[in-house]
């Protein structure tokens, strides 16, 4: 049975709806499921030596566009969106307390966007996102 009341339960899932709706722009879950298990004994491994994945580098902004323009454009949506995501995800790490577990993957995502990898930042944001899902979901 759920900790949580009934009102919480349907309060946190319109929540988790208007998140799916944000990262469904991005097409990460059809990522997930391509590559998911493949990856989760790597990453298991990169963190119990202590490697994390602030340690590789993303490609940038200027690399993805044509132009100047095209880059800017490309940078304040992407900044707007991660900062966006990312603020979420804190606000319900904090809400729901016993997901503490789930913190270092939004530090993850907000040395990203801190570093202006916003792209990364939004990926980050999507996996401590699923990590708060999850947790919730016990």
């Amino acid at each position: 049975m759920s900790d949580y009341t009934a009102a919480e339960l349907q309060e946190m899932e319109a929540e988790f709806a208007a998140m799916d709706a944000e990262f469904s722009e991005f097409g990460l879950e059809e990522m997930d499921s391509e590559v998911g298990e493949a990856f989760a004994e790597l990453d298991a491994e990169l963190d119990a030596a202590g490697i994390g994945a602030m340690d590789f580098d993303s490609m940038s902004i200027g690399e993805m566009t044509d132009n100047d323009y095209d880059a800017q454009f490309v940078g304040k949506f992407l900044r707007n969106k991660a900062k966006k995501l990312i603020a979420t995800i804190v606000r319900l790490v904090k809400r729901y307390s016993k997901c503490k577990k789930c913190l270092p993957k939004v530090l993850i995502a907000v040395r990203y966007f801190k570093a202006k990898k916003y792209g990364s930042a939004i990926r980050a944001a999507y996996d401590a996102y699923k990590c708060i899902r999850a947790c919730t979901k016990k």
